[in-house]
């Protein structure tokens, strides 16, 4: 076995060292008085089910609320960045990259999650000098990350120097942080130039429940729109809930990406891009064949990490407020405008890791994944184990067995 990514790696250790603090960074852009701070927890837990099982009576405009944009900020921005900067730290410079002076526009930014994400988790981007159109309804929320983004990349030239970037001569990267234009609208709103990166982070889950329609039509309305902002050499990524319902969103939005002529780049491995153009069987009826699309009683794309690591005074936060997380998950679609598919050797199948390890007979172990031949089962010895999101190249096996419980193709392992 062959391992060629690792998708959610370890963080850097200045990204970690600023992830640990970041409720001091909040409270300086924001301060809350000490009582304040004793109802953040109520808080939280009000917010919390507004965003899941009371999301029917949410409001579009809810982070314009001070009450849930201070939990947000303390809070779910807190656990947002630490899932976005760990896929943002594992998605290379070939798979995600943009040029000098480059043109991005984050789509329902919110406090400038994806943003400050970023900059965290690429540092090789920094002296970029990008430009970045933040869209979003509430303006408070805007103006509020704006100042939060500046103080991150202000800290990020305080960190001491084994945790900072170093050019060959040994002296510290001085940088400029990115230009920020803050607009208050949605999907769709105009801006005034096509941008080389389209990113939206939990944004698509709750228009579709905000729509009452399918969610295969506001993908295909979606990438209709996106499609109009991205220059002729663009990038596309959309981060969701680690849930079956942002996993059937995620496969029709690819479809309708591949169609508009985008290739997938993240998370399918070689030989899973559909392109379009022609139906066949099995794959029309989900746009890209994805074994794991989400559907009702199927499994879902999505990848999990441990929150062992997570700082530690967002795990007491998540106590107090009755909502311990051992562990975090996310979804997501990376595709790019530019270049054609590498072609893969026949005799060898690259395979994602979905799943975590699950016991199987005769002391083995397995994990679920995904390839051009659909869902596979690896299996290796006990204590092998893989991570959800790593790349893994095995060769294709002459006889394949099936799983009886999942039906899917069991391949041998290490």
């Amino acid at each position: 076995m062959e391992l060629l990514e690792d998708l959610l790696p370890q963080l850097p250790a200045g990204s970690c060292q600023i992830l640990d603090s970041f409720d001091t960074i909040v409270q300086g852009v924001r301060p809350l008085s000490s009582r304040q701070m004793l109802s953040l927890p109520e808080q939280i837990r009000s917010l919390s089910h507004l965003l899941t099982d009371q999301r029917g009576g949410r409001r579009v405009g809810y982070l314009n609320d001070t009450a849930h944009l201070s939990a947000y900020l303390r809070y779910f921005l807190w656990w947002n960045l630490l899932r976005l900067t760990k896929l943002f730290a594992g998605l290379t410079a070939s798979q995600l990259n943009l040029p000098e002076e480059g043109v991005c526009v984050d789509i329902g930014s919110g406090p400038l999650t994806v943003p400050i994400a970023l900059w965290l988790a690429r540092p090789d981007l920094r002296k970029k000098r990008l430009t970045w159109y933040c869209i979003d309804y509430s303006q408070q929320a805007l103006s509020l990350g704006e100042e939060l983004y500046l103080a991150v990349a202000a800290r990020t030239c305080r960190l001491p120097s084994s945790a900072r970037t170093l050019d060959a001569g040994g002296a510290t990267d001085e940088v400029e942080p990115w230009r920020i234009v803050r607009i208050k609208g949605e999907l769709g709103v105009s801006i005034r130039q096509q941008v080389q990166l389209v990113t939206a982070a939990n944004l698509f889950n709750e228009v579709v429940e905000g729509s009452g329609k399918p969610p295969e039509f506001t993908a295909k309305r979606a990438a209709d729109i996106i499609s109009h902002y991205a220059a002729a050499e663009s990038q596309v990524l959309v981060v969701e809930p680690g849930t079956p319902p942002s996993a059937r969103f995620l496969t029709a939005f690819r479809g309708a990406l591949a169609r508009k002529g985008f290739r997938i780049t993240a998370p399918c491995p070689a030989g899973m891009e559909w392109t379009g153009g022609q139906e066949k069987a099995g794959v029309e009826k989900n746009s890209c064949g994805c074994p794991m699309d989400g559907s009702r009683g199927s499994k879902w794309c999505h990848f999990t990490f441990s929150t062992e690591a997570a700082p530690a005074k967002l795990q007491r936060l998540s106590a107090s407020a009755g909502l311990p997380k051992d562990r975090a998950s996310l979804a997501f679609v990376l595709a790019s405008s530019a270049g054609a598919a590498a072609a893969g050797n026949p005799d060898l199948l690259s395979i994602r890791i979905i799943s975590e390890p699950i016991n199987l007979p005769g002391d083995k172990i397995g994990h679920y994944g995904c390839c051009r031949r659909g869902l596979v089962l690896v299996e290796s010895a006990a204590g092998n184990e893989l991570a959800p999101g790593m790349l893994v190249r095995l060769p294709k096996p002459g006889n394949p067995r099936v799983d009886r419980k999942s039906g899917a193709v069991l391949v041998g392992g290490w």
